[in-house]
């Protein structure tokens, strides 16, 4: 098949979550099986420096306002890569917000990456059997593949597929921005991931156990009754691992390699990282995290959780990640209270959250809601026993501790109490060695790999060209 894949990040080119992830592994799998595959993405101001091989321009309009992009073309692991240009909308420091909100004209923005992606379609004669749009940036392509399909023939046997990695993340604006979009006026307010819903063939989420949650609210985010029509097109694929960057027996960021059953380079990370951040090297337990610092990955209850725990354990705590302010300082000061066992590491690093992911005895993810969850896949991996809220695609990918096949420890309620429990649960496996060790076996034995995703991909596409 050819498939137009339209991601508005990239791992590897522009990365601020799993998404990225996603978006590059579902490609690999995809060209590994043998389907030629064209990425576009908007070309971000960090995105300047790449050599480009080719670039074309395109021309067109949006809700009657002409408007004129370039795209120029790069090569990633054998994959072409379209980088769509336009100084105004996308030179700019943060690809979506401006570190505290979202840029106002996201609408107008990604409405025009999207517009593009169509366009470039028709005027390159690149006649793709599916397009695959990720998220509410992506969601008006399935919009205008509709309009562009009543204008010309050019599109009859194109199907669009759309994937939501987090339904939470809508884009709700007024009413007044449906012409600008070029969309038929209504007086309610625009909803772009609702409009990929409905324009969509058929559509995704990245677990079976988030597509069930997306049935009913509150998770469904005011869409469930559209996702219950839509419920015959709508499945749930479960996001991989890519093995090839996360492996520690080969992993490049890490200062000590590693696989089971020889755990010493595993112990010569932790040792490293611990002082690396000043944290005294005990005979303890190492909790971690990488992560947003936001409501949805559990800190409104992860924070006053850590505050009791920490004051009747010996044990450590290493965070890093990027978020809302409320939370760092918080974050911060409990570093501050407990200097001998807690550190938090603002901002994100790529080399280093390998690191992290190496050097911990548990990983902290106790999300509020979770569609897929890409770093307890990673903990398993690396021998790091995930400690996670049994939610989405964390409850389907973590079995659940004192169960013969456990991989990892959960927890149901949202609430500090039930986390507490947990943490004290991971304290007590830990000081029983034979215990911890069967467990980070099986976790080390689990495969999540892209390839298998690829395969529930290809089948999605070939049940969206039967419509």
């Amino acid at each position: 098949m050819r498939i137009l894949m339209l991601c508005s990040e990239y791992e590897g080119l522009i990365k601020t979550g799993g998404l990225a992830d996603a978006c590059r592994g579902i490609t690999k799998a995809l060209v590994e099986a043998g389907h030629e595959v064209q990425v576009l993405i908007p070309k971000y101001a960090t995105l300047y420096a790449l050599p480009s091989t080719h670039w074309e321009s395109i021309h067109f309009e949006l809700g009657a306002q002409p408007y004129g992009c370039a795209i120029r073309h790069i090569k990633q692991d054998g994959v072409g890569i379209g980088l769509v240009e336009h100084h105004q909308f996308f030179q700019r420091a943060r690809p979506y917000d401006d570190g505290e909100q979202g840029y106002a004209d996201n609408p107008l923005r990604f409405a025009v990456f999207c517009k593009a992606a169509i366009e470039w379609c028709h005027q390159h004669q690149f006649q793709p059997d599916i397009i695959h749009g990720h998220d509410w940036q992506t969601s008006l392509a399935a919009v205008y593949l509709r309009q562009a399909k009543i204008k010309s023939d050019f599109f009859q046997q194109t199907r669009f597929v759309f994937t939501i990695h987090n339904g939470a993340y809508q884009e709700i604006v007024s009413a007044d921005w449906y012409s600008q979009l070029g969309l038929q006026p209504d007086s309610r307010p625009l909803n772009l991931l609702q409009h990929g819903i409905e324009a969509a063939d058929k559509i995704n989420t990245v677990s079976e156990g988030y597509r069930e949650e997306l049935l009913s609210e509150p998770a469904a985010n005011g869409l469930a009754g559209l996702y219950q029509q839509r419920a015959a097109d709508f499945t749930g694929i479960l996001n991989g691992c890519d093995y090839g960057l996360w492996h520690p027996a080969h992993d490049r960021h890490l200062i000590a390699q590693y696989d089971w059953p020889d755990l010493a380079g595993k112990k010569a990370c932790k040792d490293w990282l611990r002082q690396q951040y000043n944290l005294p090297l005990t005979e303890v337990p190492l909790y971690v995290a990488v992560s947003r610092i936001t409501s949805q990955k559990g800190f409104d209850y992860l924070i006053p959780a850590l505050e009791q725990w920490l004051a009747q354990t010996s044990s450590q705590v290493l965070l890093m990640g990027t978020g809302e302010s409320r939370y760092t300082n918080a974050l911060f000061a409990l570093a501050a209270r407990y200097s001998d066992q807690c550190c938090f590491v603002m901002g994100f690093d790529e080399p280093l959250s390998h690191q992290i992911e190496a050097a911990g005895d548990f990983f902290l993810m106790p999300s509020l809601f979770e569609p897929c969850g890409l770093n307890q896949i990673y903990s398993l991996r690396y021998g790091t026993i995930p400690i996670v809220r049994a939610t989405g695609g964390l409850k389907d990918t973590v079995q659940p501790y004192p169960a013969e096949n456990s991989t990892g420890i959960h927890f149901e309620r949202p609430d500090e109490s039930d986390l507490i429990q947990a943490l004290q649960q991971a304290d007590q496996l830990f000081n029983q060695p034979k215990l911890y060790r069967a467990m980070q076996r099986r976790g080390m034995a689990k495969n999540f790999s892209w390839q298998q995703a690829g395969e529930q991909y290809q089948l999605l596409y070939q049940s969206a060209q039967r419509l």
